[in-house]
C-alpha cells in the first residue's frame, strides 16, 4: 500500500508540473470608464506681439524722444507688453 501511495503521489506531481497551463484571461469589464482629459491650447500671443510693436514704434518717439532710438525702444517694449496682455486675456479660454 505504501508503494502505491508513493507511486500515485509521484505520478500526480509529474503530471501537474509537466502539463502546459493556459494563460488566464481577465474577465471583460462591462462598465464604461470615462476619462476626462483636460485639453489646453496655449496662445503664443502673436497678435498682441505685433499690435504692441506697432503701437510702441509709433508712440515711442513721442514718449522717449531721440527719433529712431525711441521708435526701436518703444517697439520692443510694446511687443513685450502686447504679448503679455494677449496671453493674459486668453488665459481663461485655453483649457477646457
Amino acid at each position: 500500500m505504501r508503494v502505491a501511495s508513493l507511486l500515485l503521489g509521484a505520478v500526480a506531481l509529474t503530471v501537474t508540473t509537466t502539463l502546459p497551463l493556459a494563460p488566464v484571461e481577465a474577465a471583460p469589464k462591462h462598465s464604461r470608464t470615462v476619462h476626462h482629459y483636460k485639453r489646453c491650447r496655449y496662445s503664443k500671443g502673436h497678435t498682441g506681439l505685433i499690435a504692441g510693436a506697432v503701437v510702441g514704434a509709433v508712440a515711442g518717439p513721442a514718449i522717449l524722444g531721440h527719433g529712431l532710438l525711441g521708435a526701436a525702444a518703444g517697439g520692443v517694449g510694446g511687443a513685450f507688453g502686447g504679448r503679455a496682455i494677449d496671453r493674459t486675456i486668453t488665459a481663461k479660454k485655453r483649457c477646457r
